[in-house]
């Protein structure tokens, strides 16, 4: 009889252990789900400027075509710095398309100003990185250019000599 109790005794201890270990992985199982809870409620969620990025990076035209119709000597037409970039430079400065700094944004402007207003409005005319010449208007003169980009200037708080003009 004492061998039956040996053997009760021992299926008691192993259930027991296997309980205990069950219970302590199963602890392990939650701390590890709550410490991944934890990471993932500090990681800022994604506004889709990304993934937009990235869309239009992909479907991108390899080349352009621009059809531009002459305008008769002397039409030039003057348009202020806001007007040229309500037409054309908001489209990408507004959002910051593709690396655009955008208006109100001193932290991108800041070092763009810092080579100078002549260098941003030679950029701007030329186009550089992901901007197209004149912002992709080629009837706009240089002149254009220099006032939207010292509009642009001004309404982030930044001033140059040009805006005091």
């Amino acid at each position: 009889m004492s061998s039956h109790v040996l053997q009760a005794d021992k299926s008691v201890v192993t259930t027991s252990a296997a309980l205990v270990s069950a219970l302590a992985l199963l602890a392990t199982v939650l701390f590890l789900v709550a410490a991944l809870i934890g990471v993932i409620s500090r990681v800022p969620s994604d506004d889709g400027s990304r993934k937009d990025v990235a869309v239009i990076e992909r479907i991108k035209p390899v080349a352009r075509v621009a059809i531009a119709v002459p305008k008769p000597a002397g039409a030039e037409i003057k348009l202020t710095g806001q007007e040229v970039y309500n037409k054309v430079c908001v489209a990408c400065h507004a959002a910051g398309v593709l690396g655009a700094p955008k208006v109100g944004a001193k932290e991108l402007w800041e070092p763009r100003l810092a080579q100078g207003l002549t260098g941003l409005v030679n950029n701007a005319v030329t186009g550089i990185r992901a901007m197209p010449a004149k912002g992709g208007n080629p009837s706009l003169t240089e002149a254009n250019i220099h006032d939207a980009i010292v509009y642009m200037l001004d309404e982030t708080g930044l001033k140059t000599d040009a805006a005091a003009k």
